[in-house]
């Protein structure tokens, strides 16, 4: 099993939003990154409520940034209230001096030098935003950044939605699953292996697994038993 699929396995373990913190920490340490920030910055919440965000930055820093209302100023999250793509650092325009003050103020805390961040935009009109930072020299970071930026895409949808569910910021409905989701539940449900259910399918064994995470995620399940007895609960498939 890959890294990001023992990560996404991880994720389906964690079972409440104050985990997180933990969850995010050994990723950390898997991945050999200085940070990982989870930042929840639209969802179905009051505009008057504090921003939902969980980090692994320096407990300083986090009061600065907070007492300082640095999220309306940072780039990191402005550009990604608006973007659709991941954005290396650096590429930000830091010839505003403001701009410069705030990188080099977050790098004397800890945040690291270079990072790359994937906005997430869910189903219902929310967004979020994950960060890895890391001190990489530049040559490092070239030869790094695509695998970091590939598994950190695909976990920072993971992540959205499985802080949204434990967050209670779900709408209390029933999931809904993809066709391929539902058709790799149902036979796991039956008995198929995922070696079986990508012959079957004809996918490939990690496009299979990728499915059934999502589909474990989704249904806010911990295992892959307990996403079977919710999908046939919620009646979303046969067995």
């Amino acid at each position: 099993m890959s890294l990001i699929d023992e990560t996404l396995d991880a994720l389906g373990q964690v079972m409440s939003f104050s985990h997180m913190q933990e969850f995010a920490a050994e990723v950390c340490r898997w991945y050999d990154i200085q940070n990982l920030a989870f930042q929840i910055i639209s969802p179905a919440r009051r505009d008057k409520d504090p921003p939902m965000f969980v980090t692994t930055y320096e407990q300083h820093w986090v009061q600065q940034y907070v007492k300082l209302n640095y999220f309306e100023i940072d780039p990191v999250v402005l550009i990604g209230r608006s973007s659709f793509l991941p954005l290396d650092w650096d590429e930000i325009d830091r010839t505003n001096p403001v701009r410069r003050f705030l990188f080099a103020e977050a790098e004397s805390y800890g945040v690291g030098k270079r990072g790359i961040t994937m906005p997430v935009r869910g189903p219902r009109q929310e967004r979020s935003i994950v960060t890895v930072t890391t001190y990489d020299a530049e040559d490092q970071w070239k030869r790094r950044r695509a695998v970091l930026q590939r598994d950190f895409h695909l976990l920072a949808y993971f992540l959205h939605e499985r802080s949204l569910h434990l967050a209670g910021l779900r709408v209390t409905q029933p999931p809904k699953l993809s066709g391929r989701e539902k058709q790799c539940l149902e036979l796991l449900a039956r008995g198929a292996a995922p070696k079986q259910i990508a012959d079957r399918l004809d996918l490939s064994v990690r496009t299979v697994r990728l499915y059934l995470s999502s589909a474990r995620l989704k249904l806010g399940a911990a295992n892959k038993y307990e996403a079977i007895a919710r999908a046939v609960q919620h009646e979303l498939v046969i067995v």
